[in-house]
């Protein structure tokens, strides 16, 4: 059923982006004003989307930004909400100078034939991608956080997904923060953290916290020399049932990511709270906080409880 879903997903891309070349001569770029609903069109003084040409101001646009068209969330840090399946745009923008923050709730479906940029440039601004539960990003190309100076978060709650088809560059140039309740996947390219090629440093750093019932599922991880796909400065962490994924035998690259303390689990970098083996998921390693032993558990509870009686 994964290949099934795959060859739709590229299907639908392959005509979005045929759709998007013979529109060339319309294709634009949109900025929303001030905060509200996607679907929402701006009439020059209510909220909704309206053409920016030079990024400056919004005048009165002709519709939605479709396939060839790139959308800039970026109005004194204003709030876009995602409610339904949105017609796909070209390339999704997030803090471009000032901030703004997309919020994709319960049957929001955001696509992008290109990137999405959570936190775009400028120091001063931060771009923010909220996806709820019911709420789901499909990325066509790579999802970027924190680049050119800005700043980055990326929110994933329980029963939210991001799907991006190439590369994760987080912590480009500026701050990321990553949190993953939710499922954020990629199905092809590679991981960067702190970098934008996987190789060198590219001045940034990226937090990813993956916590209780989340799941990073990643394509690739880099092996060479100095374990560059996680530069100095960036980390993940694993929390309660959250895992990391890669398909195939990476389990001494994690290892190895673990041990120079880019990896961990439970608040502490290293192995010490850590296990990563390919048993949990056949044809998967995973890399997963270790289950409190059952034992312990059950004599904290009786620790507890007798605690509570002699405070009666």
């Amino acid at each position: 059923m994964h290949w099934l879903k795959t060859t739709r997903r590229l299907a639908s891309i392959l005509v979005i982006v045929a759709v998007g070349a013979a529109d060339q001569a319309t294709a634009a770029v949109f900025r929303y004003r001030q905060s509200g609903d996607w679907s929402a069109v701006t009439d020059g003084s209510s909220p909704g989307w309206g053409l920016n040409p030079n990024n400056d101001g919004v005048t009165p646009g002709p519709g939605l930004p479709g396939a060839g068209d790139d959308a800039r969330i970026n109005f004194g840090n204003n709030t876009v909400s995602v409610t339904t399946a949105v017609p796909a745009v070209n390339r999704v923008q997030i803090g471009v100078d000032e901030s703004g923050v997309v919020e994709v709730n319960s049957g929001g479906v955001l696509t992008t034939v290109t990137d999405l940029l959570a936190g775009n440039n400028n120091s001063n601004a931060t771009g923010s991608l909220v996806v709820m539960n019911g709420g789901a990003v499909e990325v066509g190309r790579i999802l970027w956080a924190a680049n050119g100076s800005s700043n980055g978060t990326i929110d994933v709650e329980a029963g939210g997904t991001i799907t991006a088809d190439s590369h994760f560059w987080w912590g480009v140039t500026g701050t990321a923060t990553i949190s993953i309740s939710g499922t954020i996947s990629q199905t092809g390219g590679i991981l960067g953290l702190g970098t934008d090629n996987a190789s060198t440093p590219t001045g940034g750093a990226a937090t990813v916290d993956i916590l209780d019932g989340g799941l990073l599922s990643l394509f690739n991880i880099s092996s060479a020399a100095g374990l560059p796909s996680i530069q100095d400065g960036s980390s993940i962490n694993i929390e309660g049932s959250g895992e990391l994924t890669l398909p195939g035998d990476f389990v001494g690259v994690l290892t190895d990511y673990a041990n120079a303390n880019k990896i961990g689990a439970k608040g502490v970098l290293g192995m010490s709270n850590l296990a990563i083996d390919l048993t949990r998921n056949p044809g998967f390693t995973t890399a997963y906080a270790i289950p409190e032993p059952t034992g312990l558990l059950l004599a904290s509870f009786a620790a507890s409880v007798a605690l509570g009686i002699r405070r009666i």
